[in-house]
């Protein structure tokens, strides 16, 4: 079985960050994380980010460490870095996602829900929790 890498954090935005600045990070998250085989789901809300990488280990932790050094967030906590057996988001769609919306957010809730039996299934629900209660997901 192949062995993964997993980090999940959350973090605060440094400043009131621009709809159009949300969406080129977002394009550009999708787009490289999915190009190196990276799953995981990134949401920005209420100057919250909330992110989930799984993928091979070198690639995860250097891009983890590019993020650390991004100004455009800080009070990074980070909630599990360590390998896997189980990427969770890895049975969820072939690419890296972003939720932009309430409906993605539940969308990605149901998933957990039917996939109970996954070992962080449970947590990751009670992570994302706070984030459904925040309704629109959409950046101002």
């Amino acid at each position: 079985m192949k062995q993964y890498y997993s980090i999940c954090y959350i973090s605060k935005s440094s400043t009131d960050l621009s709809t159009d600045i949300l969406e080129h990070l977002f394009s550009y998250s999708v787009q490289n994380n999915t190009q190196a085989n990276v799953t995981g789901i990134l949401l920005h809300s209420e100057g919250n980010f909330f992110q989930v990488l799984e993928g091979s280990e070198i690639y995860v932790s250097t891009l983890f460490d590019k993020i650390k050094a991004d100004p455009r967030h800080n009070s990074i906590f980070e909630i599990f870095k360590g390998p896997t057996d189980y990427p969770i988001f890895n049975q969820y769609d072939s690419k890296f996602n972003v939720v932009k919306t309430g409906a993605d957010l539940e969308q990605i809730q149901t998933f957990l829900a039917t996939n109970h039996k996954h070992p962080v299934s449970d947590k990751m629900q009670r992570l994302l929790r706070p984030f459904l209660l925040l309704g629109d997901l959409n950046p101002k």
